[in-house]
């Protein structure tokens, strides 16, 4: 420990004369903390944690980008938790507003939870504060943070900025793990760098739903996007592509798009409708490719059912998809989809059930842009995203100063923002009992009265739940109202996974397509064999995410079996039994997860055998309740005759 502090002031001390302080990372951070915070290696004080109430406003005012944060969140947990990674989001000024762990994981640390403030000036260098810092992408591992505390931890963040250039988040992933090697979280890293991208370009389509939008790819393979109006004037840009075409950073005024392109204007449509392949060339002859978007049309009417390419696509892109490119050549999406649209005016509740990953709040949005209540609002909560006992107030409301942290001027609820509109209930299965209750009041009356108030108003709100569990077990196991499943339940549609789909094989080569194809990269033969053989636990969040990795990781424009970084053939996991969720990619991480299943199932037996066969002092030695014990011994194979 005593080595790491003295590391770290020689750096420091020897300055850019010896040591490469300029670009180079951690040790600009470093004489950055010692030289202008005053910090000591071996001296970490406590992180702030500010108050609920510091909390709320600061959620208040970036409500309209948490909507999609949250949600993006929700997924990026799904793919980093299964190797020990907690994800949170703060604010510019480093206020973890959002987080998602296992807090009964050895690997947890409490110190990220809601309120944590992790800026350089308290925390050192590290993920958070350095990328807000630095206005970059940072990686921060084990022992290049500042503090001795802290270096058992690695974490990776990404930079959120607004449609308008400006820093308004980070997005972040944490695991508190010695043994974690250094690939594994470099690809975490890339894991966290494709969500902050899917998250910004939804919060950059939304600022500009009535342009048309231009997503071009840098010669890197990173997307700008362009937001251009009728008269194919340049009226946003997000920070990509102001700094790829030179385009100020503040001070934007709209300007003519034919003075970074040459005239081509049959490229740019203006009518509503799917995303279509684009190319531009600048006035210097490089050529770019992308795709363009119309106007966003909430009123347009059905279009004729796609070939199961654009289907997937569509799913890829994750923006402006219809109900039928959600459905695909998939004979029961298709079934479900035509449902959906006779009883579109009925009002009835629609209640989604499936595994994660499967699109589920696709054809939620989908099913609302096409619905007779498009032009109004459409809300989303997620019912495992949110803390507790924030659920309540977000969902109903609440009355100025009904409790400490409530705002002044109080909260409408989403239920009143949905109101005429639709809200949508991610993850219905996972709300909390008492909170049940209310929701069934709320639906039966058409009533909402804020938390604190007396004042009751009636709402209108076409209700989508969606869950991955088994309802009809979390009754049996009293965890759910069986009187909610049947209010909720006015029309049920079951989503396929991937591998159950009829047409898997036109969606993964349409993903191909859509992911490698545009930037000219080919996928081998057997790398496509081992696409089709794979089981999808993820669905198609897990193969976006994995041909978008294949592309950054191939070499010469091909990708190959290793780029995948998955195994094969892969087993489904057991529907009865097991919650699915993403995979853990191979390779590096699959030796990591390896590693840890193996201490984890030693930790587990020797418990056991101290406590005498105490399943649950057991339980309570490690940390954990006693149904997520029984949970790891059926993951590990241990039996009680065992």
């Amino acid at each position: 420990m005593m080595h790491h502090g003295r590391k770290i002031l020689e750096a420091v001390r020897l300055g850019p004369g010896r040591l490469p302080l300029g670009q180079d990372f951690p040790y600009r951070s470093w004489s950055r903390c010692v030289e202008e915070y005053g910090l000591e290696p071996g001296r970490c004080g406590p992180i702030p944690l500010v108050s609920h109430r510091e909390i709320n406003t600061a959620r208040e005012a970036l409500e309209d980008k948490l909507v999609f944060a949250y949600e993006e969140v929700d997924f990026l947990y799904s793919v980093v938790g299964k190797i020990g990674y907690c994800v949170t989001l703060t604010n510019a000024d480093g206020l973890t507003l959002a987080e998602r762990a296992d807090r009964s994981s050895r690997f947890y640390s409490d110190t990220e939870r809601p309120g944590s403030v992790w800026t350089e000036r308290f925390a050192g260098t590290n993920g958070v504060g350095t990328c807000l810092r630095d206005g970059a992408v940072t990686s921060v591992y084990q022992d290049e943070h500042f503090f001795e505390d802290f270096i058992e931890m690695s974490c990776a963040a990404v930079p959120l900025f607004a449609p308008d250039a400006s820093l308004w988040a980070a997005l972040n992933v944490t695991v508190r793990n010695p043994s974690l090697q250094r690939e594994t979280h470099a690809i975490a890293l890339e894991v966290v760098r494709k969500s902050a991208e899917r998250l910004s370009e939804a919060i950059f389509r939304r600022s500009h739903g009535e342009r048309t939008i231009l997503k071009l790819w840098k010669p890197d393979g990173e997307p700008c996007l362009l937001a251009v109006d009728a008269d194919h004037a340049v009226v946003g840009a997000d920070v990509a592509a102001r700094a790829f075409l030179k385009l100020p950073r503040t001070d934007f005024s709209p300007f003519s798009l034919w003075r970074l392109f040459a005239r081509d204007p049959a490229a740019i449509r203006n009518d509503p409708g799917p995303s279509l392949p684009m190319r531009l060339t600048r006035l210097d002859g490089t050529e770019l490719r992308g795709y363009v978007y119309g106007p966003s049309a909430p009123n347009a009417a059905p279009r004729a059912r796609p070939a199961p390419a654009r289907a997937a696509a569509g799913a890829a892109e994750a923006g402006g998809v219809t109900l039928d490119q959600w459905a695909g050549a998939e004979p029961r999406m298709t079934r479900s989809v035509d449902i959906l649209r006779r009883l579109s005016r009925t009002g009835l509740p629609i209640l989604l059930l499936g595994e994660t990953g499967v699109g589920k709040d696709t054809l939620a949005r989908a099913y609302h842009a096409e619905s007779p209540r498009a032009a109004q609002p459409f809300v989303a909560l997620n019912c495992a995203a949110m803390p507790e006992t924030l659920i309540e107030s977000e969902l109903f409301g609440y009355a100025g100063g009904a409790f400490t942290g409530a705002r002044k001027e109080g909260s409408a609820g989403r239920f009143v923002q949905a109101h005429g509109g639709t809200l949508f209930l991610d993850e219905i299965g996972d709300m909390p009992p008492h909170l049940q209750t209310r929701l069934l009041r709320v639906l039966e009356s058409g009533e909402v009265a804020p938390l604190g108030s007396g004042k009751i108003r009636k709402v209108d709100v076409q209700v989508i739940a969606a869950t991955n569990h088994r309802l009809e077990q979390r009754i049996a196991d009293g965890a759910f109202r069986a009187d909610l499943y049947y209010r909720l339940a006015g029309v049920i549609i079951h989503v396929p996974t991937l591998r159950e789909r009829a047409d898997k094989e036109a969606v993964i080569d349409a993903c191909i397509a859509c992911t490698a194809g545009r930037l000219g990269v080919r996928v081998a033969p057997a790398a496509r064999r081992i696409l089709l053989q794979h089981s999808w636990p993820g669905n198609l969040r897990e193969l976006y995410l994995v041909v978008s990795r294949a592309v950054s990781l191939a070499e010469g424009k091909l990708i190959e079996p290793h780029d995948l970084l998955l195994t094969v053939p892969a087993m489904p996991p057991d529907p009865l039994h097991a919650q699915p969720e993403a995979r853990a990619p191979a390779g590096p991480s699959a030796d990591v997860r390896a590693r840890l299943d193996e201490a984890e199932r030693a930790a587990i037996l020797d418990n056991i055998n101290a406590c005498r066969g105490d399943v649950a002092a057991a339980a309570h030695n490690l940390g954990m309740s006693r149904a997520t014990l029984y949970r790891r011994l059926k993951a590990h194979g241990i039996t009680r005759r065992g």
